[in-house]
This record gives structure tokens, sequence and C-alpha cells, in this order.
């Protein structure tokens, strides 16, 4: 702590002008004027002196002495500037000084800064702290909705691979020998794992050596096709091709059996053999569809249509 002390005439006392000097009216009054400046400067002193025993030995003391010229050209102290550095309770004992009513209002003064300044301070770290906190409840809000969209997303995954998984396996009981192996395609999910996601099983639409054969196995590959609950367009395209071809072996089917009866029936061949219920059953597998009440009308209209006149 410092302060400054202004002793005796002030901080700055007016020179006295060699006019005055000149003005005074006989020795006497010189001896007098020096004698009154000779007073003041051991009062300056003397009360210099007063202010150093009252700081005490911690205390640190500066001083600026202002002169004035006397009527005997010699200099005296006319004022002095003491500059004090020490404890509250050393300067408060100065006379003279910052009194201590003083003291304690700056003090006071400087309490309030402090308690405003703190004040301020309070206020902001509570406005950083409900920032901060409004940012993590945000962040934590970002967090759960991400690890929600992963989750959805995880179990989308999850559902898509067991709809492939049984997809896939429909085709592959309902081909037999005519399906090969299974091959799936991959989709990494959001938890690093790899899911199935695509899936394939070949059906070989493969013809038979006779056309009942090849309606066999046509049959199958449509059964194949179409075994999952939900087929695929390329499924369907497959199935429409394999009904293609079983189309066109039974026509061979139709064909090849109204040759075959129309060559007995010219040799005299009886006209209706009986019929077991293997060979039912056999006609039967053929075609479920039509194709047996079809073949048996037609043999009936080529039988008849041979059949020499009564």
């Amino acid at each position: 702590m410092q302060v400054t002390s202004m002793l005796s005439a002030g901080y700055l006392e007016p020179v006295q002008s060699i006019g005055r000097i000149k003005n005074v009216q006989s020795v006497e009054d010189v001896d007098e004027f020096d004698k009154s400046k000779q007073q003041k400067e051991q009062e300056i002193l003397a009360e210099e002196e007063s202010l150093k025993a009252k700081l005490g030995n911690d205390a640190k003391v500066h001083t600026v002495y202002h002169y004035s010229m006397g009527s005997d050209g010699k200099r005296y102290i006319v004022g002095a500037s003491v500059t004090m550095k020490g404890s509250e309770e050393d300067l408060n004992r100065v006379s003279g000084g910052i009194m201590h009513e003083d003291l304690q209002a700056k003090k006071q003064e400087a309490q309030e800064a402090q308690d405003a300044l703190n004040e301020n301070k309070t206020a902001e770290n509570t406005q950083n702290i409900i920032k901060a906190e409004n940012e993590r409840r945000e962040e934590a809000k970002k967090e759960d909705k991400a690890e929600d969209e992963k989750e959805a997303q995880k179990q989308e995954l999850e559902n898509i691979q067991r709809e492939v998984i049984a997809h896939e396996a429909a085709h592959q009981a309902a081909a037999g020998e005519l399906g090969g192996g299974v091959s799936y395609s991959y989709t990494e999910g959001p938890d690093g794992q790899s899911y199935i996601t695509g899936g394939e099983v070949p059906i070989k639409l493969k013809e038979g050596r006779t056309p009942e054969e090849t309606l066999r196995n046509m049959q199958q590959v449509q059964r194949a096709a179409n075994a999952p609950a939900d087929p695929s367009g390329q499924d369907r395209q497959v199935a429409a091709k394999a009904a293609a071809i079983a189309s066109k072996a039974r026509q061979e089917i139709i064909n090849d059996n109204s040759e075959e009866f129309k060559a007995e029936v010219a040799k005299g061949t009886p006209i209706i053999e009986p019929i077991s219920r293997k060979d039912e059953q056999e006609m039967y597998d053929i075609n479920k569809d039509g194709a047996q009440s079809v073949r048996a009308s037609v043999m009936e209209m080529e039988i008849q249509s041979l059949m020499p006149a009564a």
C-alpha cells in the first residue's frame, strides 16, 4: 500500500522572487524573513521525522523537498512530498496522510468492486455451466438418436437376413436335384457385422429324354420358383419360362399318343385297353392342371374316327 503526504506548504511552495526581497524595508525585516524560512524548514523536517517514527521500521519512505531562496542567498525547505509504503495499520497511524476513514472508504470501495467482480464471475460461471450442461444434453440426445438409428438399422438388417435365408431355403427344398447350392451377398451393418441381404439358388431348366420327363422337370422348376411366399421378379420369370417349356412338352405328349393310337387301330388292335391304377396315377402326375382329361378326350376322339363302320 502506498500513501503520499503533503507536508506544511504543500506539494509546491512558490519560490520567493528577488523583487520581494528588495521590498524589505530594513535589515531587521530581512533577518525576520530569513528566520521565518528557517523556522518553516525546521517544522517540515520535524514533521517528516514524526511521520517516519509513526510508520515504524517496516515502512519505506521517500521524500522530495521543495526549496525557496532566502535573502541571504541560501535555499530553505519550504515544502516536501513524502511517499510512504507500508501496511495499512502503519499508514493509519500517520497524521496528515490518508485518514482511517478514507482508508476504510477505499477498502469498502475495493471490497465492493471485488464483490461485483466476483458476482460477475459467478454469473458468468453459472452461464457457462448452464451452457455446458445444455451442450452436454444436446450431445447426449444426438448420441441417443444415433444409437436408436443404429439399432433400427440393425433390426432391419436382421429381418432382411431371416427373410432371405427362408426365401432361398424354400427354393432349394422345392428344386431338389434340379437346384444348386445357395450363395449369399452381404452388407456391413452399423455394428460392423455382416448381414445377409441377398441370395441365389441356381435352378436348371433341364429337359428330359422324353416329353414326359421334360414335363415333370418343368413342373418341379415351377414349384421351386414359386416356393417362397413372396417370389421375386426373377423367380416369376423362371417359372414362366418353365411353364412355356412344359406346355410344349404337353403338346408333344398329345401328338405322340395320337400317332400311336392311330397305328394301333389300323392294325385292328382293341380300341381300349384296361388302365391300371398305377398307369392312371402316372398320367395324373404328368399334369395336374387338366392335361389328363385333355389327353383322354383326344384319345377317345381319335379312336372313334378310326373305327370301321358296323
